[in-house]
């Protein structure tokens, strides 16, 4: 009888783990809403960034407008817009929040990424400090993991570099040599970092404590019709930002692919160069919808 038990044990463990993968294969874009004003009416003007946390708060980069906007999404609804615009954040792009709501925000101008505190005055800037030559470095890209790590691609030297919550260095793993155009990076819950070469089309990962990265998924040409523009990792799936081509593409966590979602345009429900992505932990999906200058909020359905 107790072998007869843990084997409908192992049985039911295997149907939900497919179940699982199906429901993540499967998952598809439904329109909720969009953000197009602050809290006074005034427009967006080509956002390139957007942030979400689990308290449904969402930070917005208004980039053409050199601020920040907060927003709370809750119950479906969109409130609020307040401003944040601080003389040392000129053309916000990619915005992140940390587990404490402090606010990360990377300058289009001088490149450089700037702290907030979660009430989105100045603290400093990051100095990268212990940061092994060469001394210039040009982010493209950052994100931050649970324990708040961040994780900043490097132009300049085509490598990832990882700190810790205070800004002091931790690791650099060099990208591939024959890598083409790097344009943004993501990690996943089990701690890999996945970056995505928009010119070969191809998404590199290197596990938490690995040295290097290693292409997974093979060729994705077919799978990606334009140049990414943005990422993320969400419950074992890659969602992947095609800028030109106003489309999601999502591949599993080998790098399958699994589906192309939404279209290019300009009514609601499609995209025109989109840029950042953020899913929170109740599916929501907010979409910085840059040259329709809107902030789009979708629902995974499953």
């Amino acid at each position: 009888m107790k072998r007869v038990s843990i084997a409908a044990l192992l049985a039911a463990a295997l149907i939900l783990g497919h179940l699982r993968l199906t429901a993540a294969e499967t998952a598809k874009f439904r329109y909720l809403t969009a953000v197009y004003f602050d809290e006074k009416g005034a427009g967006l003007m080509l956002p390139e960034g957007v942030a979400c946390d689990a308290k449904g708060q969402v930070l917005i980069s208004d980039t053409g407008n050199d601020r920040l906007l907060r927003f709370t999404f809750q119950n479906k609804t969109v409130s609020g817009g307040s401003e944040i615009k601080i003389p040392e954040m000129s053309a916000p792009s990619t915005v992140q929040l940390n587990s404490k709501g402090e606010i990360y925000a990377l300058t289009g101008k001088e490149r450089r990424i700037v702290h907030l505190s979660p009430e989105g005055a100045f603290k400093d800037v990051l100095s990268f400090d212990g940061v092994p030559p060469p001394a210039t470095i040009v982010p493209k890209s950052f994100t931050i993991d649970s324990a708040d790590n961040i994780y900043l691609l490097d132009v300049f030297s085509a490598r990832v570099l990882v700190l810790n919550p205070k800004g002091e260095f931790q690791r650099a793993l060099a990208l591939p040599d024959d890598t083409g155009f790097v344009s943004n990076l993501a990690v996943d819950a089990t701690g890999s970092i996945l970056v995505v070469d928009s010119i070969n089309r191809r998404i590199l990962s290197a596990g938490k404590d690995a040295t290097a990265f290693a292409a997974i998924g093979g060729d994705l040409r077919e799978s990606l019709n334009t140049l990414p523009t943005g990422m993320t990792a969400y419950k074992g799936t890659i969602f992947i930002v095609e800028g030109s081509g106003g489309s999601i593409a999502s591949f599993g966590r080998d790098g399958s692919f699994l589906a192309r979602q939404l279209t290019e345009g300009r009514k609601e429900g499609s995209l025109n160069h989109p840029s950042q992505i953020c899913i929170n932990d109740k599916d929501e999906v907010f979409i910085a919808d840059r040259d329709n200058s809107r902030i789009q909020v979708f629902g995974l359905i499953r």
